[in-house]
């Protein structure tokens, strides 16, 4: 159970923080790997991961097919940074208006009907 946990999360991972067309390239790792381990049967994939990615860009015979391998070349798929940084803001409050004028009309109540008069239940009338 450990190890399809540990699968599913590693696929996750990799799956959500790698770009897709780095992941395409695997075959293109698998391929150059056999290449590499016909030619020399002696070489484990740790002494091929260390020759590719660790050892700098050599340029040697096959330095083309060695930039075709997954995450090699740092390249934008779409042209667009893949970071931003977001610019600092400064985020201005004015101070609260206070109105003391009495200048402004007050609301009129009186043209408003009366709520009770469409009440059904009416306070009693005096003639």
């Amino acid at each position: 159970m450990r190890k399809i946990a540990a699968s599913f999360f590693l696929a996750l991972y990799l799956l959500s923080n790698t770009e897709m067309h780095e992941l395409v390239k695997l075959g293109a790792f698998v391929q150059h790997y056999t290449q590499h381990k016909s030619e020399n049967p002696e070489l484990g994939l740790v002494e091929f991961i260390v020759i590719h990615y660790f050892s700098g860009n050599v340029k040697d015979a096959d330095y083309a097919e060695d930039m075709q391998l997954p995450f090699k070349v740092l390249d934008y798929a779409s042209g667009a940074p893949t970071h931003v940084i977001p610019q600092p803001f400064c985020l201005y409050l004015a101070p609260p208006v206070s109105q003391e004028s009495s200048a402004l009309p007050l609301y009129d109540q009186s043209t408003l009907p009366s709520s009770h008069l469409a009440d059904i239940w009416q306070p009693p009338k005096t003639c």
